[in-house]
């Protein structure tokens, strides 16, 4: 783990995807990544929603699919 000034982790060090190997290793303490969660400010009032395709996950936000008809080799 990098350190900061005054010994605190640095961002890299706090960042979700290393996060659990560090806390793991007892490299990073749970109780430091509380007090940082704790601190971020909230910011979901700036937020603005974005509505993204996910076709993995079910209906379409643009009307219903069309799937191509198939002949009975599987060919369109």
């Amino acid at each position: 783990m990098t350190v900061g000034e005054k010994g605190k982790p640095t961002e890299l060090d706090l960042d979700r995807r290393v996060r659990e190997r560090l806390l793991a290793s007892g490299t990073l303490s749970a109780g430091t990544v509380e007090s940082h969660l704790a601190s971020l400010p909230d910011l979901e009032e700036q937020a603005d929603m974005i509505a993204v395709d996910q076709p993995a996950l079910g209906a379409s936000t643009h009307g219903p699919r069309v799937e191509p008809e198939l002949d009975d080799e599987g060919s369109e």
